[in-house]
């Protein structure tokens, strides 16, 4: 016991009466070091985390420390488009900093059950057609091609709105952001054994790796091209709302030939 609790246990593999004995043995030094493993890859995850919130952070602070020295400077003319422009750069960086703030401490709710949940039953099908119709209306999205595809049918369902609004619109966004402006994103619904919410595009797809780390928090995928501006915990902070209300969700994807999200709930559940 001595030398598995030191990881210096060589498994016996012998037959005979002490065979069980052994395999036990056995058994347990498999199940320490995969969990030392484990915990290994979480210790590096989170000082990856760390490392890029503290970036991140460090990214609006530089230009609005800039910007301000320049308006706080006796000495350098400010004219009225000066003022205009630095006050607009300002604006823009520190509501970056407040979203990832505010992102911060969302995750951290939800992963310890500190989100108090405002759930009421509710039309599914008009809530996603809703939510599509609210993004479309930003101008950033005002362009883009999102369809509803599916029946016009009541599916009921309790929900926090607000919380699910969340995770449903960071799910489109990401593939609006992800994806050329022509691709089109379709959104359907539909009750069988279990009540499917799916957002699928036949744009750049993700390989095997985005895949499997699409909802670690802080991972931003590599197939864009255009600068990545959100926190980098908008997936996380979806699936662990939709986690909340009783639902799983699953990823299919491959380069070249779009990506698949499914979020299943159960057919009904109770406030």
């Amino acid at each position: 016991m001595r030398l598995i609790a030191y990881r210096l246990y060589e498994p016996i593999h012998t037959k005979g009466v002490f065979q069980d004995i052994y395999d036990s043995l056995n058994d347990m030094n498999a199940e320490l070091l995969a969990s030392d493993e484990e915990a290994a890859r979480n210790e590096a995850q989170r000082e990856e985390w760390l490392t890029n919130i503290t970036h991140d952070l460090k990214t609006p602070l530089s230009p609005i420390r800039g910007h301000a020295e320049l308006l706080a400077d006796p000495e350098y003319p400010i004219t009225e488009a000066d003022r205009i422009e630095f006050g607009q750069v300002i604006l823009k960086n520190a509501e970056y900093a407040g979203a990832l703030v505010n992102d911060l401490k969302l995750t951290y709710q939800l992963k310890n059950g500190m989100i108090p949940l405002n759930m009421r039953q509710a039309n599914l099908t008009r809530f996603l057609k809703e939510s599509i119709i609210d993004i479309l209306n930003q101008p950033d999205y005002s362009d883009r091609n999102i369809s509803f595809i599916g029946e016009d049918k009541e599916i009921s369902y309790s929900f926090d709105e607000r919380l699910l609004k969340r995770a449903i619109n960071n799910l489109i966004i990401n593939a609006l952001i992800h994806n050329p402006e022509g691709t089109v994103i379709r959104i359907g619904i539909q009750a069988t054994d279990k009540t499917r919410i799916t957002i699928e595009d036949h744009g750049r797809g993700m390989d095997a790796e985005e895949v499997s780390r699409l909802f670690e928090r802080y991972y931003r995928g590599t197939n864009t091209d255009e600068k990545a501006e959100g926190t980098g915990l908008g997936m996380a902070i979806a699936k662990q709302i939709i986690e909340l209300h009783g639902g799983d969700i699953f990823v299919e994807s491959a380069p070249d030939a779009g990506t698949n999200i499914t979020i299943c709930f159960p057919l009904s559940n109770s406030d």
